[in-house]
């Protein structure tokens, strides 16, 4: 696998390098700055009997009618098209999309990031659904070689970016009542902690980490956001996005509570962040005020941000 990872970016880099592909290029790196595109998204307008869209991207799609196949090869599509209740559509399914609950047995999987292109192709759907990290390069070019319809759906940004994903799949897939029903239902859950917040009326400070140590999440990230629906203010909202701190800085924000991201909620071990050098003294670390949080939920963009909000009520003390 790391192999594989070698040879694609090494080939990502003679194409940048030829011809100056730096948007195709970018899709193998980490990127920690908010999805620019978000706004592009524009309602489906129908015409002479053909609907067409505009993704995220700019590129204009057109559809004669309702896709009756599409291939989901990425986890934040898939959540939001089993959500608005079209998982029946997903012919193919990548590997960690059918792991989801709700995920339709009769999809045809393939591996997450190195997709195979030519069982995806035989299947003939008629969207693509991916995310930048989800699929890689080789991948990627094969498909639009073929003339295949490919839509990337943003893996990151801020609660807006999760209204405009689940807007932009269900009026793909004809679903625009479930798609406005559930960000409705997602405003009224983050409406209902923020009156409960401001019933309690104390405001913590917070600290939100994930990745690895000192890699800090900034003011215009999902669980920032949610943070702030919980009545709390993260000590690094000066930050967009995320970027690695020192423990002086930490030490200098003293935050009240420290939210670690983790994909092991279950298992974390406050001690662990307790242990290290310089930080023995902030607020957080005196009182133990050390919490875990799922990372799938508090950053995919789909309508499961709910499920972190719920949780950060728990652990601020909103909610019980």
């Amino acid at each position: 696998m790391q192999l594989k990872r070698i040879l694609t970016a090494a080939l990502a880099l003679c194409l940048f390098m030829m011809c100056g592909c730096e948007r195709i290029v970018s899709g193998l790196i980490d990127d920690t700055t908010a999805d620019p595109d978000v706004s592009v998204f524009v309602p489906v307008e129908i015409e002479d009997g053909s609907l067409y869209f505009k993704d995220f991207d700019g590129n204009e799609i057109v559809l004669n009618g309702a896709p009756s196949s599409v291939a989901s090869l990425s986890p934040i599509a898939t959540e939001i098209i089993i959500g608005i209740g079209a998982g029946r559509y997903i012919s193919v399914i990548d590997s960690e999309s059918a792991k989801l609950e709700g995920a339709p047995i009769s999809a045809v999987t393939v591996p997450y990031y190195f997709s195979e292109t030519e069982t995806v192709k035989a299947k003939a759907p008629q969207i693509i659904f991916y995310s930048d990290g989800s699929l890689d390069l080789i991948s990627i070019m094969a498909f639009k070689n073929a003339g295949m319809t490919l839509i990337r759906i943003p893996d990151k940004g801020s609660i807006a970016t999760a209204e405009a994903n689940i807007r932009f799949i269900a009026a793909m897939l004809f679903r625009e009542a479930a798609g406005e029903r559930i960000v409705t239902e997602m405003r009224e859950e983050m409406e209902r902690m923020r009156l409960a917040a401001e019933i309690v009326g104390v405001r913590k400070t917070v600290y939100i980490e994930g990745r690895s140590a000192f890699y800090a999440y900034g003011g215009e990230t999902i669980v920032s956001e949610l943070c702030a629906c919980c009545g709390a203010d993260n000590v690094f909202t000066e930050f967009p996005q995320n970027k690695t701190v020192t423990a002086a800085q930490l030490v200098e924000k003293d935050p009240e509570v420290v939210i670690i991201l983790t994909n092991d909620p279950d298992n974390f071990n406050k001690e662990e962040f307790r242990k290290r050098e310089g930080v023995t003294q902030i607020y957080a670390s005196r009182t133990k005020a050390i919490y875990a949080l799922d990372m799938t939920t508090a950053t995919r963009p789909t309508q499961n941000i709910v499920k972190a909000l719920s949780d950060l009520g728990k652990i601020l003390k909103i909610t019980k």
